[in-house]
């Protein structure tokens, strides 16, 4: 799962990086203005955050909260920790 969650994201940031530079010829070579290139930029926001979310969701896996009895437990709060360790890891390696 992590490995789709990786090449997700890259797709997204590929696609995101076209969208911005379609905006950067836009407003460079083209007849619009600024509020043209934000544009552009807010559309290719969109499939970066969707990728982001990805890896997020895949890489790390969704724990659902049923399987936890007590969250207040100091096992479900150390777990909890090393899930957090775990996307830090892999937010600073992308």
């Amino acid at each position: 799962m992590k490995e789709l969650g990786n090449t997700i994201y890259w797709f997204g940031c590929a696609v995101a990086a076209t969208l911005l530079g379609i905006g950067v010829a836009d407003y460079w070579w083209g007849d619009h203005h600024l509020t043209a290139f934000l544009s552009w930029a807010v559309l290719a926001a969109i499939p970066w955050l969707v990728g982001r979310a990805s890896l997020f969701v895949l890489a790390l896996g969704a724990r659902s909260l049923d399987k936890v009895k007590n969250t207040n437990a100091p096992a479900a709060k150390r777990e909890a920790e090393e899930d957090w360790r775990r996307y830090v890891r892999i937010f600073r390696e992308h």
